[in-house]
């Protein structure tokens, strides 16, 4: 399962988690940060891969930027990760069309034999096609309106698979998780999408 760890010098966190074995830094907003520690997940704790999966579905959990900007935890008691059960399969995290990477991913639409075709890309994938670039958007702000305008204004002829798992990732409601994981810890029952909670915790902004 995912792990919430806190940088060393400073108020702010980011999750690491394991994804086909290779361990995976996600940074997070303030609202990410928020919303993890009213569900009372502390520094150290573990919690539901669906939960990471809705933070990362708003933008409030992301990858690429350098990762956490300090040494991973030394211990590697401290990186076991992912190891227990988990009903929300790994895969379900928006990874590379060409070559799987999870690592700042975008929605790339490009040419291909003339026509337009869109599929997700990392950093290293979009270098190799920007020739046939056509329009790039980074993930974590595409929203299901955002996503949905594009494919209206462009005439794409072919949307690759991690598309669609993207889109159908977008419609998924994560509600329902988050109330049932505060009940079982005893978190507060207020609201953990309520902008109020901004001015009781007063974090200082993560790191991009």
């Amino acid at each position: 399962m995912p792990r919430l760890h806190q940088y060393r010098n400073r108020l702010a966190y980011y999750v690491l988690t394991s994804i086909k074995g290779a361990v995976v830094t996600f940074q997070l907003t303030t609202d990410g940060e928020r919303k993890l520690l009213a569900a009372a997940i502390a520094p150290g704790s573990q919690f539901p891969r669906a939960l990471l999966l809705d933070l990362y579905r708003t933008g409030d959990a992301f990858t690429g930027g350098g990762g956490v900007g300090e040494p991973l935890p030394e211990s590697l008691n401290q990186l076991e990760l992912d190891f227990a059960q988990d009903p929300d399969s790994e895969t379900a995290f928006p990874s590379c069309d060409d070559c799987a990477s999870v690592d700042d991913v975008h929605l790339s639409i490009l040419r291909e034999q003339g026509a337009l075709a869109a599929k997700l890309q990392c950093l290293h994938c979009r270098d190799v096609t920007s020739h046939t670039l056509d329009t790039c958007i980074p993930l974590r702000i595409v929203t299901l309106t955002l996503f949905g305008c594009l494919f209206e204004i462009k005439s794409v002829a072919k949307k690759y698979e991690r598309v669609d798992r993207f889109e159908n990732l977008l419609h998924t409601e994560f509600e329902s998780k988050w109330e049932e994981l505060r009940r079982r810890r005893g978190a507060s029952q207020t609201s953990l999408f309520q902008s109020g909670l901004s001015n009781e915790l007063n974090f200082a902004p993560t790191k991009k």
